[in-house]
């Protein structure tokens, strides 16, 4: 396992609160745990508050198997914290509170060394809504970026949080990531934010991928599964039927499959339909960051039945 790229977040770590209850969450510290799960080596970038709630993180961090001596400590801001009310169906909306000590997330030099020599570089757009934080993370992408003899596979999933984003910071993260997640909500604000007029879903991911270089582009379907586009492949891969408890994390589930079964070589249909298992899994039990083992994806994929079969289109 240790011989693995290391996987490494960069963003937002938070606690999430469920109504009485507190789950340890934010996107990319969600993800950072779904890679340990899934048997990679992974750590995180993040900044949280000298306070109670911030040690609690350091050590669920270290349980939870992610390296955490990246997590930076802030004296003036407080750990951040969101209030998560749950629909029907156990979709989320989210009172992101403000300040937060990771609005102040820092470039320090280990970070940049770490992320030069990482095998992937994850990132999103919450983390950004302060400058602050916003010019660390193009620093840290930019020092992997230029780093001689190695470049990182950099993964950008938007999960956008109105109001905590800008346009600008959409478009920027579009020129600098190799992997584009995204959701078919997210989808349309993309094409608003491009100017894109046409109807054609594939052409726009077409697009995306002459115009910003990229090597994939994945649009989450939820409930539907999700669409993979490669400057060669499209694949439609639908989703696992399963109960929802809650959604929460379940994306952040689905992007730790995809990247580390892309790493790893896997075709893209496999790498779609393991996204797509993991995503349904974590939907079916409580918080973001459940455990997560082999035995348990295994049994519930045996036990759950898919929309129907995969598809693909090959384009030249």
């Amino acid at each position: 396992m240790d011989r693995q790229p290391e996987v490494i977040a960069i963003g937002e770590i938070l606690w999430d609160v469920i109504g009485t209850e507190r789950h340890l969450g934010g996107a990319p510290f969600n993800f950072a745990v779904h890679c340990r799960h899934l048997g990679a080596r992974s750590a995180i970038v993040s900044r949280v508050g000298q306070d109670e709630l911030g040690d609690e993180i350091v050590a669920r961090a270290r349980d939870l198997g992610v390296d955490g001596s990246l997590i930076q400590r802030d004296a003036a801001h407080p750990t951040g914290q969101v209030q998560v009310t749950l629909r029907a169906g156990g979709q989320p909306t989210f009172d992101i509170r403000s300040p937060a000590a990771y609005d102040h997330l820092a470039a320090t030099p280990e970070a940049k060394s770490r992320v030069a020599a990482a095998g992937a570089i994850y990132f999103g757009t919450l983390a950004q809504r302060h400058s602050t934080a916003r010019q660390a993370i193009t620093a840290l992408l930019e020092a992997a970026s230029h780093h001689s003899g190695h470049r990182p596979l950099i993964v950008c999933d938007l999960n956008l949080r109105p109001p905590h984003y800008a346009d600008r910071v959409i478009v920027d993260a579009l020129a600098r990531c190799d992997l584009l997640k995204l959701n078919d909500d997210e989808l349309g604000i993309l094409q608003r934010v491009l100017g894109w007029e046409g109807s054609d879903q594939d052409a726009f991911l077409r697009h995306l991928i002459e115009t910003y270089d990229l090597a994939l582009v994945c649009v989450t379907l939820g409930a539907r599964g999700c669409i993979l586009r490669t400057p060669q492949e499209r694949v439609a891969s639908p989703s696992y039927a399963c109960s929802v408890v809650d959604t929460v994390g379940a994306g952040d589930g689905f992007a730790a499959a995809l990247v580390t079964s892309y790493l790893a070589g896997r075709p893209l249909e496999a790498v779609a339909e393991r996204a797509n298992l993991m995503g349904a899994y974590i939907a079916t039990q409580r918080g973001a960051t459940p455990p997560v083992t082999a035995e348990a994806l295994t049994t519930f994929a045996a036990r759950t039945k898919r929309a129907a079969q995969v598809t693909h289109r090959s384009q030249r």
